[in-house]
């Protein structure tokens, strides 16, 4: 009989280290339990984001029926794990996003963009960047042989949240 695929069963066993590491590092009592309230801190420590809501839906699915105020471990893990494969989730929807946003600018389907094209339209479109931010991502972004931005090249590397 084959072992049922889970969040826990999936993860690399790095990452479950680092999620008992980071754990560890609030369990003060070294029992197993954490303070509910320092378990937003645990989270954001493994690179997850969530929005206050979020964190306390997860906390509250976390304690026990009658809240203590600590969490267990266990409960913590299998939360957290959860978690980890939503971010994946999110991260890869994040990318199709992008690259969906680039190809909205790129009418004609060439697959890349001039650095002035995109330049007008991340300082005057949504959330404007600065100057300094624009420039800064131009000179990380641009093909220096060209001149040229081929948005494939790095829509990955601006999904990544690390």
């Amino acid at each position: 009989m084959s072992v049922p695929q889970t969040p826990e069963t999936n993860l690399d066993p790095n990452l479950v280290r680092k999620i008992k590491s980071a754990f560890d590092v609030f369990d003060q009592a070294n029992n197993g339990t954490c303070d509910a309230r320092e378990i937003g801190t645990v989270i954001r420590s493994l690179g997850i984001n969530p929005s206050e809501e979020n964190l306390r839906l997860w906390v509250k699915e976390m304690e026990e029926e009658e809240p203590t105020g600590y969490i267990h471990y266990n409960k913590f893990f299998r939360v957290c794990a959860s978690m980890i494969f939503s971010t994946s989730a999110a991260i890869r929807n994040d990318e199709e996003e992008i690259y969906r946003a680039f190809q909205a600018l790129d009418s004609e389907r060439k697959g890349f963009l001039e650095p002035e094209v995109l330049r007008r339209y991340m300082l005057t479109e949504g959330e404007p960047f600065s100057g300094e931010e624009m420039e800064e991502m131009l000179a990380a972004c641009t093909d220096p042989t060209d001149n040229r931005v081929y948005y494939e090249d790095f829509v990955t590397l601006l999904a990544t949240t690390d």
